[in-house]
């Protein structure tokens, strides 16, 4: 009989898998080492029961083996094995001695488990045995039962060995769909943020640019009332330029006018003096015009250039402003482009 156990071909290909980083699969395959010990201990028994049975058989051969009332514990394993599939109670077999059969019994069900007559031409017989056939006819009628007895062992075995996989498996499964589940949560939670944050900054942006034209439109009319303030200042000093040159002209006449009216010897010294009384009204009266031009000029000059100030500091805070803006943008700009990168990485 071959020594070697029929589990040993897949404890090989078990222990050359390798062990599972999981600890549920640790404890599974401990299970099922422990399953397989245990069932390689039960076949032991019944190897060593089979062989005291033998060994009984042959001490006593006027036992007539192949009367129609012998039963084989075979009969049972093999039905069970055929018919009912791998469940825990199945694993241990049982302790009773699994004794050699000399009698093909049929396969029935289970419920209907009965010992049928083999009509054989070695039937039995009252009369003394013929060893000669009869030693053939055990030569090979003994070797189905066991072969049978191994091949469902190992069917046995295989199925045991096949489920334990199957549920490690889905076990496995089911542990990466709950965390599958839970990225997929997290993920979504994710992407309602961004969504909310891009569409805070779709509005933020929104009142930037709005902002932005606004400035620019106020800085055009800042720019207009700049324009016109200093061609009104060109032209008020161009007046007072020109009445400063009459103011001139006038003093040179005047003088002029005083000489004359100083030499006595000339006949029309009344009119003269008359024109200089003229002459003295109208230079006052240009005198007059031209400090009121100066006093307006000086009115229109501060009031300018307060104006001038206001205009500027209004350009000033708005420069800063739009420098603030244009710096939120920036950062809220990158932010996005961060934020659209960790997305892509992650999908």
């Amino acid at each position: 009989m071959n020594s070697r156990s029929p589990y040993s071909h897949y404890e090989e290909t078990r222990k050359g898998r390798g062990r599972s980083p999981s600890s549920r699969q640790d404890s599974t395959s401990t299970q099922t080492y422990t399953t397989k010990k245990n069932m390689k201990d039960d076949q032991d028994m019944a190897k060593t029961d089979r062989r005291r049975t033998r060994t009984n058989r042959d001490q006593s051969p006027d036992i007539d083996k192949s009367s129609d009332s012998y039963y084989s514990d075979d009969y049972e394993n093999t039905t069970y094995g055929s018919e009912r599939s791998p469940t825990p109670s199945s694993k241990a077999f049982s302790p009773r001695a699994k004794k050699a059969g000399y009698k093909v019994r049929s396969v029935t069900p289970v419920h209907n488990r009965g010992i049928k007559k083999v009509n054989t031409k070695f039937s039995s017989s009252k009369k003394a045995p013929r060893w000669g056939f009869r030693s053939q006819s055990l030569n090979k009628e003994s070797s189905s039962p066991k072969d049978i007895d191994v091949v469902t062992k190992r069917v046995l075995s295989a199925r045991l060995l096949k489920i334990n996989e199957l549920r490690n498996e889905l076990t496995e499964l089911q542990m990466k769909l709950e965390e599958c589940q839970k990225e997929n949560k997290a993920l979504k939670r994710l992407q309602f943020r961004q969504e909310k944050a891009l569409n805070k900054f779709e509005d933020t942006e929104n009142e930037v640019s709005q902002l932005i034209s606004r400035h620019n439109n106020e800085m055009r009319t800042l720019k207009e009332r700049l324009r016109k303030s200093q061609e009104r200042e060109r032209n008020t000093e161009k007046r007072l330029k020109d009445t400063e040159e009459e103011l001139y002209r006038t003093n040179v006449a005047l003088k002029k006018l005083k000489l004359l009216s100083e030499n006595k010897q000339l006949a029309e010294r009344e009119e003269l003096t008359k024109k200089v009384d003229l002459l003295e009204v109208r230079l006052d009266d240009r005198e007059r015009r031209v400090r009121e031009l100066e006093k307006n000029l000086e009115l229109t000059h501060s009031s300018f250039q307060r104006q001038l100030v206001a205009e500027k500091k209004k350009v000033h805070d708005v420069q800063e402003d739009n420098k603030v803006l244009q710096e939120e943008l920036l950062r809220l700009t990158q932010k996005l482009k961060d934020k659209k990168e960790n997305l892509c990485k992650k999908y």
